[in-house]
């Protein structure tokens, strides 16, 4: 029996110019992580991020913390659906309302400004929004189910444990594979999967099952965000 650890990565700089980047709360969910991780005595064969600089500095992060040995790789798959910055300029476009939540003069409450974001994420999954060269959620599932076979194909070795850093939508999108949902279960998932949250799937054989899901137990109550 081998093991997938779904990890989403820390606290992205969500509002800001850059979306693409740790906040200091975001930092310290990595290092807890990490630090969780060693005192378990958790030690996974290979650890494997996405292409985001937030997912490869929570890697770097819970790493540094954690005294893994193990090989780290980034992987083009396990990028995310949408960076923020083109949610919130589709977003813009669809619903015909500034995303600002800075001091101008057409900036709106942040609570306001995540409701259309997150509408915008329901609006594409459903297929009704186009996100500028971005996949179509059939076709990210599609190439994350390729890379579920392969890390879980039959002639893969036993007792493998890989730690695999990424983002909230391909979570999601991995998790709809394993457990044989359709694509109206993935914002349902998507928007509950919370900062460094821990997500096990276990495999044999080509075949996989959902252990665990979201589990934020190893972090402090003042380190759990969902944004």
């Amino acid at each position: 029996m081998s093991m997938l650890v779904l990890m989403r990565h820390g606290q992205a700089s969500f509002g800001a110019s850059r979306y693409d980047a740790l906040s200091e709360l975001g930092q310290a969910q990595a290092r807890a992580t990490g630090q969780w991780m060693r005192a378990q005595g958790v030690q996974p064969t290979s650890i494997v991020h996405g292409p985001r600089q937030r997912q490869a500095d929570t890697a770097s992060l819970l790493v540094a913390e954690s005294g893994f040995d193990s090989r780290v790789e980034q992987h083009p798959l396990l990028d995310e659906f949408a960076e923020g910055e083109e949610i919130f300029a589709t977003a813009q476009s669809f619903l015909g309302r500034s995303m600002l939540m800075d001091g101008s003069e057409t900036a709106r409450p942040r609570h306001d400004v995540l409701r259309d974001y997150d509408a915008t994420c329901r609006a594409w999954a459903q297929g009704q929004v186009v996100i500028e060269d971005r996949l179509s959620l059939d076709d990210f599932r599609s190439q994350l189910r390729d890379w579920l076979a392969v890390q879980t194909a039959a002639e893969q070795p036993p007792g493998r444990h890989m730690l695999v850093v990424t983002s909230a939508g391909s979570i999601a999108a991995l998790v709809c594979e394993v457990m044989g949902l359709p694509n109206s279960s993935w914002y349902s998932l998507l928007r509950v999967i919370r900062n460094a949250s821990l997500t096990e799937v276990l495999y044999s054989k080509g075949q996989c099952s959902l252990l665990s899901f979201n589990g934020v137990n190893h972090l402090p109550a003042s380190l759990t965000t969902s944004m």
